[in-house]
């Protein structure tokens, strides 16, 4: 494998966005008394750079911005990186310490560099071969990046509105051939087939089909179980467009559901469209969810709500912020969350009921637009 930097091998323009949320993340660096910044969460390299490859690093300094990678993704850095240098080597990590040690006698004023890293994401070994015991002046920064990753521009908007048109329609198709007699898995696998045949680049996480009790479980694995005529059905999936995410949950009760479960259903629809209405800038993430909660608590559900009220989405399924009772995000103009209630009866079935829903300058709107005002029946 060839090593070395390359030069002229990289875009010759960088993105005016990548240039913008370069110039957000030195800001941050600065408040925090950062000197140099070591990104190694491949979806914060994406969104500070475009590289889309699945092994980098990138060193961050008020000097210079550089991407770390090796040979197999030269010619995928040289299109798709801007606002970085690109060094390729297959050495990259001894590399990247050897620019951290140079890096840190200018950027330091003569002191010791102050280097933030992502402790979530470096590894213990990672972290060993760049700190070379110089651990006293690294500052572990888990959700540097994430915070400027919350408020989405309107290019991250329309690519998890196109993700939602994809999921959608492949749900759709699925639900027009029927899905009573047919396995959890086999739904679940023409959902995937959908979304792809659609334009989706990948399910941005494998669709949850669980039916009859097994609705129950809020995270089930589909099975060969074949969904009966008198089952419930939770289905939650979501495709990926553009490297973003999309997420939507519907649950289809049989053409005459038991009153319990259509009791069921009304009390999370309630409780999802209190949650929504709650939705605007500047309300604290947790007054949502205690919207949701109180609701579900009229209805003498709430005991059976075991999760948050919805998450944040982008390039990643979950991101900041959270919807929950520990929440310390205050919703703004422009984040993306789910609303997702969900009640869970054990030996009855489950219901949950999500949408994605957008901060507006005034209020909020939905990019998922599957009808959850009345329950879908097949």
């Amino acid at each position: 494998m060839p090593a070395g930097r390359t030069t002229g091998d990289r875009r010759t323009s960088a993105g005016s966005r990548e240039i913008g949320r370069l110039g957000r993340l030195l800001r941050a660096m600065a408040r925090q008394r950062i000197d140099l910044f070591v990104c190694t969460h491949l979806s914060n390299i994406r969104y500070l750079t475009g590289f889309s490859g699945s092994d980098a690093a990138l060193l961050v300094s008020g000097d210079s911005v550089t991407l770390f990678t090796d040979g197999r993704y030269r010619e995928q850095a040289r299109q798709e990186v801007a606002g970085a240098d690109v060094v390729i080597h297959d050495r990259k990590w001894s590399v990247l310490a050897k620019r951290i040690r140079r890096a840190g006698r200018t950027a330091g004023g003569g002191r010791p560099p102050n280097v933030g890293f992502e402790s979530r994401a470096l590894s213990v070994e990672g972290y060993r071969l760049l700190a070379r015991g110089r651990g006293d002046s690294w500052k572990a920064l888990p959700g540097l990046v994430e915070s400027l990753r919350m408020r989405k521009d309107d290019g991250e908007i329309r690519a998890m509105e196109a993700a939602a048109v994809v999921a959608s329609g492949a749900l759709l198709q699925v639900l027009e051939r029927g899905i009573r007699g047919r396995r959890e898995s086999e739904v679940a696998a023409g959902l995937a087939c959908g979304m792809k045949m659609e334009g989706a680049e990948e399910e941005s996480f494998r669709a949850i089909v669980a039916s009859g009790p097994r609705s129950a479980m809020p995270h089930a694995v589909p099975t060969g179980e074949r969904i009966g005529m008198d089952d419930l059905v939770v289905i939650d999936l979501g495709a990926r467009r553009r490297g973003y995410c999309s997420d939507e949950t519907v649950t289809i009760l049989p053409r005459r559901p038991r009153r319990e479960l259509r009791r069921v259903h009304d009390a999370v629809r309630r409780a999802q469209e209190a949650g929504i209405r709650a939705v605007r800038p500047g309300v604290p993430c947790r007054e949502v969810d205690a919207r949701v909660r109180e609701s579900l608590d009229r209805s003498g559900y709430l005991q059976y709500f075991v999760h948050s009220t919805g998450h944040g989405v982008g390039l990643e399924i979950h991101e900041r912020p959270s919807l929950s009772v520990r929440s310390r995000d205050r919703l703004v103009e422009g984040m993306v969350v789910t609303v997702e209630p969900g009640v869970y009866i054990p030996g009855l079935g489950g219901v949950r009921i999500e949408d994605m829903i957008r901060v507006t300058g005034s209020g909020r709107d939905r990019l998922t637009y599957l009808p959850k005002s009345g329950p879908l029946a097949a």
